[in-house]
């Protein structure tokens, strides 16, 4: 981009992508965004999704340490709290790059534990959760620049779009990572696959750091001092628009924190599914969004974040219902039904970020704008991280249990899906107190113009 450092405006360049397939009203080297999110895409999937997940339970990891596992990504986010302070004296760019390849090394670390059969199942797990700890911290404090970086690249009209596109190719990676480790560890599993497949996160984690060099640097002193402007959380939290979002934020994530570990941990424990069908049946998670993103991106833009964050979670919460019943003993478990399920919760779940991190652009004003997004990314975070060490105690606690009330036989995981989807419920209701700013009227995300993120930061934001 050649505008000598100004945000992303539409119509200041347009770029038709590759083969013409994504023409988007941005400039190529923005779109380097979505290449660098496809990557890292697939080496994310790999090192804290499903791979991970089962090494660490082939290694002897009870729930409670899979909670943990979960737990280390958002509560290292936390990082960016201390971080934000620093953005306004280095580029976006170059400060994520730093950490994004400090982080590298600890996935090569953990390539290498599978292949350490002289020691221990007990000091392979600790050495494969000390490498994840390592890499999450240096994850969370480098994450500290991609909103700020984003929000200056791409103007409010526009970032539907973006964001529909960004989490296509972030879809797009997912679904390659679970069909490479699909097609990777068929058959007997031995500890070379599992390394194998690791290193497969390696590779991929270096290209896409090659793509992060080729993503402008908007970064000038004006900007960064507004940005980077220290603000007390007081005051954040006297805007209306913010501190809801906020509420509703936590209670979604109290939902689905440990989604990632321990639907793979039923079917694995409770379900007696291969590792090669786990891997294969997950890819149909992000199959779905890819189908509809494309369509839900100018739709966000044009109607608003909260009708779509809305249906989202409805659709979502007849998904964990059905994940309910068959952990339950009332719907005998079987690959079809979990791929519809995995197909129809990653449409909910996918539109759902969408939409809500399109609503998250919206309550964040420019004025302080890094602190905004670091305050609001530790707070619900933290309890994301807090949710998966709370499931995972009462996942063991429960231990054997198994009740039957009526047609339920109300065993641990059967008690975990309940849980979420009662919780799930409530976030849909509690989607009511959201605010839409530039929007009339809360909650329904009612017609009107959307109003530029700069100028909701310096103009009157709502407040009580």
């Amino acid at each position: 981009m050649s505008n000598g450092g100004k945000p992303n405006v539409v119509g200041a360049a347009e770029y038709r992508g590759p083969l013409s397939l994504f023409p988007v009203p941005y400039a190529r080297g923005v779109f380097n965004f979505h290449w660098f999110g496809f990557y890292n895409a697939v080496c994310f999937q790999i090192i804290l999704g499903a791979p991970t997940v089962l090494l660490a339970k082939d290694l002897g990891a009870n729930s409670l340490i899979l909670g943990f596992i979960a737990a280390l990504t958002p509560l290292m986010t936390i990082l960016q709290l201390p971080a934000a302070r620093h953005l306004g004296k280095y580029s976006y760019r170059s400060f994520a790059l730093l950490g994004w390849s400090l982080r590298s090394l600890f996935i090569a670390i953990a390539a290498v534990v599978p292949l350490l059969c002289f020691f221990s199942n007990h000091v392979r797990l600790g050495l494969l959760v000390a490498s994840l700890f390592f890499f999450n911290l240096l994850r969370g404090i480098s994450a500290a620049a991609f909103l700020p970086w984003v929000t200056n690249q791409v103007s409010a009209p526009i970032r539907g779009r973006f964001i529909s596109i960004d989490h296509t190719f972030i879809n797009a990676g997912f679904l390659i990572a679970m069909l490479v480790a699909a097609l990777l560890m068929k058959g007997h599993v031995e500890p070379w696959k599992y390394s194998l497949v690791l290193w497969v996160s390696v590779i991929t984690a270096a290209i896409s750091l090659l793509y992060l060099r080729l993503i402008p640097d908007t970064k000038h002193e004006e900007t960064g001092a507004r940005s980077s402007e220290n603000v007390p959380l007081i005051a954040m939290m006297r805007l209306t628009p913010f501190r809801h979002w906020i509420i509703f934020g936590l209670l979604f994530v109290l939902m689905a924190g440990g989604l990632g570990v321990f639907p793979v941990e039923y079917l694995r424990d409770q379900a007696h599914f291969s590792p090669s069908l786990i891997y294969g049946l997950a890819a149909f998670t992000f199959l779905g969004p890819m189908l509809i993103l494309q369509w839900l991106g100018v739709r966000v833009d044009r109607f608003g974040s909260i009708p779509f964050i809305q249906v989202s979670l409805l659709v979502f919460s007849i998904v964990l219902a059905l994940w309910f019943a068959m952990s339950a003993g009332v719907i005998s478990p079987s690959w079809w039904l979990v791929l519809i399920l995995n197909f129809l919760g990653g449409a909910a779940m996918s539109s759902f970020t969408m939409a809500n991190t399109h609503l998250w652009m919206a309550v964040v004003p420019a004025q302080g704008k890094n602190h905004y997004f670091a305050i609001s990314t530790v707070i619900t975070s933290f309890a994301a991280g807090v949710a998966p060490l709370l499931w995972g105690g009462l996942l063991d606690a429960l231990g054997g249990m198994d009740l039957v009330e009526g047609p339920f036989h109300l065993r641990r995981h059967s008690i975990y899906f309940l849980g979420i989807f009662l919780i799930c419920v409530a976030a849909l209701i509690a989607s009511k107190i959201l605010i839409e700013p530039g929007r009339h009227g809360k909650g329904g995300g009612k017609t009107g113009n959307i109003i530029d993120g700069e100028e909701w930061g310096v103009g009157a934001p709502i407040a009580d």
